[in-house]
């Protein structure tokens, strides 16, 4: 075992194999956690504002925002502040 911290630090390409076995699934069948209630939905089942310019999932019990996403030339973008996590 290691005593020097540095050798336990790895570059990103290492947690590939694990990110894909999160982002791969159906993610309707994910369960979200509200950041602001703590209420746990489906993802399926959260209230989708749509609009030219990107999507908001609202919490089903109370209406914070969880996730935006938004389709941009540069790249997609995600952002999940108003989420504690994800489960598959």
């Amino acid at each position: 075992m290691s005593n020097n911290v540095s050798d336990l630090l790895l570059d990103g390409n290492v947690a590939a194999q694990l990110l894909q076995r999160i982002f791969v699934p159906d993610i309707t069948l994910a369960k979200i956690r509200c950041d602001s209630c703590d209420c746990v939905s489906g993802v399926g089942a959260l209230t989708l504002d749509a609009s030219p310019m990107g999507a908001v999932l609202k919490c089903a019990d109370c209406e914070s925002d969880l996730m935006r996403a938004v389709d941009t030339p540069r790249g997609l973008w995600l952002e999940m502040t108003g989420a504690r996590c994800l489960l598959f």
